[in-house]
């Protein structure tokens, strides 16, 4: 994989769906290198609500659940989204099952035991249709997403263009999401060692907030700020 799909690939989530522990260590220790954030749960309803609540940007199905079945929990998904990318991983050789998992616009079957070199390839694939669509966004919170390759809010369908600043700002907001990132990170982060001063710090969180909405971004007086979705 070649450094610009891997660097996409760490701006993404990942939704691992499985019940299959000694599966998910294996699969979990590959994920790691590749992704920024890696969800996990063995529940078809919890993924569900994950996929409502936290917008991944990928996801990964075992559909041999304990009780359910994944391809049900993946047309449940279609419902609401045509195109996020989603690989399948089975044990299950059945042409019926094969057949219905083409119809549901999947980017790999993957069939157990698995090849980690057959999983890095389908990774790279994923990369390559995400940055060939533009389509690298996240949502910051419902009707609000950034875009990484354009460096832009979509705030209730208003494109918001960024500064350099800003984008660093943002993006590290977003790296760090659910957590407060300290002020002294945030300088280092955005200005480097250079001085900066408080009120450069605060235009500078004016300035983004106007853009991403002024209850986005969550301030800790004193210590520092962070985008909470929890």
């Amino acid at each position: 994989m070649n450094l610009s799909l891997k660097k996409l690939l760490k701006e993404l989530t990942i939704l691992y769906v499985t019940n299959q522990e000694e599966d998910y260590k294996k699969i979990n220790s590959i994920l790691e290198i590749f992704f920024k954030k890696i969800i996990y749960t063995n529940n078809e309803n919890e993924a569900l609500n994950i996929y409502y609540k936290k917008f991944p940007n990928i996801i990964l199905v075992d559909i041999n659940l304990s009780h359910s079945n994944g391809i049900e929990f993946i047309k449940k998904l279609r419902q609401k989204n045509k195109t996020i990318p989603i690989l399948v991983i089975t044990k299950n050789k059945e042409v019926s099952n094969l057949i219905e998992a083409i119809k549901l616009n999947l980017i790999d079957y993957l069939l157990k035991p698995i090849d980690i070199n057959k999983l890095i390839f389908s990774l790279n694939q994923i990369a390559k249709i995400i940055l060939n669509s533009g389509e690298v966004t996240t949502f910051i919170k419902e009707n609000i997403l950034y875009h990484y390759v354009e460096k832009v809010i979509m705030n209730n369908n208003k494109k918001e263009v960024l500064t350099k600043t800003e984008t660093r700002f943002i993006e590290l907001l977003l790296t760090n999401k659910n957590k407060i990132v300290s002020i002294e990170e945030i300088k280092r982060v955005i200005w480097g060692n250079k001085e900066v001063s408080e009120s450069a710090l605060k235009s500078l969180l004016n300035r983004l907030s106007k853009k991403v909405g002024k209850d986005t971004i969550t301030n800790s007086f004193g210590i520092g700020y962070g985008i909470m979705t929890k």
